[in-house]
């Protein structure tokens, strides 16, 4: 594994802790996100923490896969 490697997985932990913080917690900026604001106002507050969510989980799964040197076949 390389530096590089450990930096962008770092970073993807990072986001997904702090989309997870977002979904969970009282703020509002983070829902007047382009995206987010349109789940929002379509679909609702619990959507749109859900989405947050999803994007914290799919964050958190790409940094782990980074860190465990996990690569494609056609690599």
């Amino acid at each position: 594994m390389n530096y590089g490697d450990t930096l962008v997985g770092s970073i993807a932990i990072l986001f997904s802790i702090i989309s997870a913080f977002i979904s969970l917690g009282p703020w509002t900026r983070p829902y007047q996100l382009r995206t987010i604001s349109l789940v929002n106002e379509r679909f609702g507050r619990t959507t749109a923490r859900l989405v947050w969510m999803i994007v914290a989980i799919a964050a958190f799964v790409a940094g782990i896969a980074i860190l465990a040197d996990i690569r494609p076949a056609y690599t």
